[in-house]
């Protein structure tokens, strides 16, 4: 019955009805916030055990075996339900992992937790994206992970012709313990009509890449709605202003354009979710059922260089 008043409703080209199947749809999305201290316990003393003589691969396969043996079921069943339009979760916000500030444990625990999630990591050529830290020669950039500027809401890579689903953050450390914030899609849209988000979901917008990207900008036109048969319903949104290229998302149609910069007012009202800014915090992410972005930076970091906020990112597909 939903798909065929969604097919009557886009047959009609009716904004309103299209705007409430997908407000409804919005508004069953939940982030999940897990309490991991029983598991980083364990991470903690086998590294301790293991850092002196450590090997990657080796470890990996070890600390995989470990993770698997005492992760708690339901909290397995819910990393790797992230994303499905069945169980309704946009985000796992993972909490105290491991407990030491070390590189290596950081980005171990990251890539064995990607892999336990079913994340593909994809690594593009023109980027750097495993490992952000602050550069100092791009102090003062904005809506750039590597910047100490703001960075606004959006979804990762809306640019690239692959779709990335899915996409996670671990905290190795931050001085400035500066959280990242998630906005959900209908706290996002809230500002809006049934009518308005209908009309925004019916059209187009050009997503173009930002200062992440070096050389030759990216740029590329797609539907603003994203419908997948396992994801279910979403949309693409990008309200990040890049220093050079400008508004990352943009549409030709006036009136889309007039609903978007509504959202982009809407959102400085909104509070958004905020994750925990200390080591061992680990987040997945839907990448198009959440925005995620983070406040400016301290910029007593820059003279910390690049050991003063360490996370390690992978985007991808699952």
């Amino acid at each position: 019955m939903r798909n065929e008043l969604w097919n009557d409703a886009r047959a009609m080209n009716h904004h309103e009805i299209i705007g409430g199947i997908l407000r409804t749809e919005f508004n069953k999305e939940t982030v999940e916030r897990l309490d991991m201290s029983y598991l980083g316990a364990k991470i903690d003393s086998w590294w301790a055990h293991s850092h002196e003589n450590f090997n990657s691969q080796i470890g990996f396969y070890s600390l995989q075996s470990l993770i698997l043996e005492f992760i708690k079921p339901s909290h397995l069943e819910t990393l790797r339900n992230i994303g499905q339009a069945e169980k309704r979760i946009a985000a796992v916000l993972l909490e105290y992992m491991f407990s030491q500030p070390d590189k290596n444990l950081a980005l171990l625990v990251h890539e064995v937790m990607a892999q336990i999630v079913g994340l593909i990591d994809i690594k593009y050529p023109y980027e750097e994206h495993k490992e952000l830290f602050p550069k100092e020669q791009a102090g003062g950039a904005v809506d750039w992970g590597k910047g100490l500027g703001i960075i606004r809401p959006h979804s990762d890579d809306l640019y690239e012709d692959r779709d990335i689903n899915i996409m996670s953050l671990t905290v190795c450390k931050d001085i400035s313990r500066t959280p990242t914030w998630f906005w959900l899609l209908k706290d996002v849209v809230s500002c809006l009509t049934d009518e308005e988000l209908g009309q925004l979901a019916s059209s187009e917008a050009t997503f173009f890449s930002g200062t992440n990207v070096e050389g030759q900008g990216i740029q590329v036109k797609k539907p603003i709605l994203r419908r997948d048969d396992v994801e279910g319903l979403a949309i693409r949104l990008d309200f990040r202003i890049d220093n050079t290229v400008g508004p990352r998302m943009r549409s030709e149609d006036p009136a889309v354009t007039a609903i978007i910069e509504k959202m982009r007012v809407g959102l400085k009202t909104l509070k958004p979710l905020a994750s925990n800014p200390s080591t061992g915090t680990v987040a997945f992410l839907a990448n198009f059922k959440i925005l995620h972005g983070r406040s400016q930076l301290n910029p007593v970091m820059l003279y910390e260089g690049e050991s003063s906020r360490i996370l390690f990112r992978s985007k991808g597909i699952k």
